[in-house]
């Protein structure tokens, strides 16, 4: 199933483009220049911590792989997607057993079919370490946790300082989801001090490398630069009001309501069978992780829904614990017979994506060669046009294109790639698809930014 998994996320990957702040990331944010290696890398994002954001380790990831064949990518994206559900299945099951199929199954699904914008934070590159790989970081630092709650085993010499270095990245690599990552680091901490009436050093270290990462993420001063330049006028009581509005939408909104539904339901089912208290409060314990992910965008002035990524991730593994450990033949045959049907509308839904990607592919690719013989006969100012996908499954969807102004960020980053002086764009356009209107195909307008 995750060798499936992994060939299908491939395919996409590999035809999928440079989208947005790809071009972007490929100069120096300290010198203009486009990177070279390394060090270039590691000046750029030195400088972008100072002035931009605090996701140093991260965007030196998005950014070095700018520098290498898009096939290394390519292949790693595809690895860390396919890992991520391993992960969250090992999350779900401890050390129960070695597997089970429907549980993984049903974790795979609910990344394909929740995510509102899946192409946004699995398939484009720069989106997809920023959210899949930060998701992935923080999932696994919480791997020994989750072991641990369940049954307490004797730790290694090399786990004390695995967990500092895994909750160093993890805390450091996501505003959101490392926030429901300590969430879910210091309720497991409570569980072992009431437990044992002590917690193991690898225990404690972990977290104290989480909130080391997570200071350094939270106290750049390239984030206070932002905040600064973006003052809002509004009264801090109705600013926090509109924030908790918005990061409630986005929990029950693209597949969130379901979750919740399944998980009240699955946790209830779970409760009747009595389990130990260590299966019923791991469950719990993610589920506070996603929640603590999803509010965490209250101190946000901007919920992008690529955001949500990790808090969908926390709320599927809260909904695979208690699913891994219900027992009794009829449940098991409901969950492999929910996860059979499911699988066949999502293969529905993979045969649209596929059509949307790969077109919006080809599309991409035959303007790309019209930029490049451009450039090379010398052609300084360019107008061409936007392309428009259609759906959440296309890294395209609810990114910018070409727009009408050159000087708009998109358009000059894309000029400056591809060495024109500028470039813009007069119209949108797009590719027919079976039971979908855009309005671009029939207009060729492009929508106001």
């Amino acid at each position: 199933m995750a060798a499936l998994v992994f060939f299908a996320l491939l395919t996409l990957n590999c035809l999928t483009p440079y989208v947005a702040d790809d071009y972007t990331f490929s100069f120096s944010y300290a010198t203009g220049q486009r990177l070279t290696g390394l060090f270039s890398v590691l000046e750029s994002q030195w400088y972008h911590y100072f002035h931009w954001s605090g996701r140093f380790i991260i965007k030196c990831l998005a950014q070095g792989f700018t520098v290498l064949p898009k096939g290394v990518f390519n292949l790693l994206n595809a690895a860390v997607y396919t890992g991520l559900g391993l992960v969250l299945h090992r999350l779900a099951l401890g050390q129960r057993r070695r597997y089970d199929p429907a549980v993984l199954a049903l974790i795979y699904l609910s990344l394909w079919m929740v995510s509102p914008v899946f192409g946004q934070t699995n398939l484009w590159m720069c989106g997809s370490v920023n959210y899949l790989w930060a998701t992935f970081f923080c999932a696994a630092a919480l791997l020994p946790y989750g072991l641990y709650l369940r049954r307490p085993f004797a730790a290694r010499r090399w786990l004390a300082p695995a967990c500092l270095a895994a909750g160093l990245v993890a805390g450091w690599a996501s505003e959101n989801t490392s926030a429901g990552l300590l969430v879910a680091l210091v309720l497991s901490l409570g569980f072992f001090l009431w437990r044992d009436k002590k917690a193991p050093l690898w225990a404690w270290l972990g977290l104290l490398g989480a909130l080391a990462g997570f200071a350094l993420l939270i106290l750049a001063p390239g984030n206070y630069q932002r905040q600064d330049t973006a003052a809002d006028p509004r009264s801090p009581l109705t600013v926090l009001a509109v924030r908790f509005l918005t990061a409630l939408d986005q929990l029950v909104s693209d597949g969130g309501l379901w979750l919740l539904v399944l998980f009240a339901l699955l946790l209830c089912l779970l409760a009747q069978q009595k389990p130990k208290a260590a299966g019923l409060v791991w469950p719990l314990i993610l589920f506070a992780a996603a929640m603590g992910a999803n509010f965490a965008m209250i101190l946000s002035p901007v919920y992008y829904d690529r955001s949500t990524h990790g808090m969908f991730a926390f709320l599927t593994a809260a909904c695979a614990a208690c699913a891994a450990q219900l027992e009794g033949k009829a449940l098991r045959r409901a969950l492999a017979a929910g996860a059979a049907g499911l699988a066949m509308a999502a293969s529905v839904q993979f045969v649209w994506a596929g059509y949307d990607i790969a077109s919006f592919f080809v599309m991409k690719q035959i303007r790309a060669a019209g930029f490049e013989a451009s450039a090379a006969a010398g052609e300084t100012e360019l107008v061409s046009y936007a392309i428009e996908p259609y759906t959440r499954w296309c890294a395209g969807f609810g990114l910018p294109d070409l727009r009408q102004d050159p000087d708009d960020w998109v358009c000059a980053d894309t000029a400056k790639y591809y060495g024109l002086g500028s470039l813009s764009a007069n119209e949108a356009r797009t590719y027919p698809f079976p039971g979908r209107t855009n309005t671009a195909l029939e207009t060729g307008e492009i929508a106001d930014p």
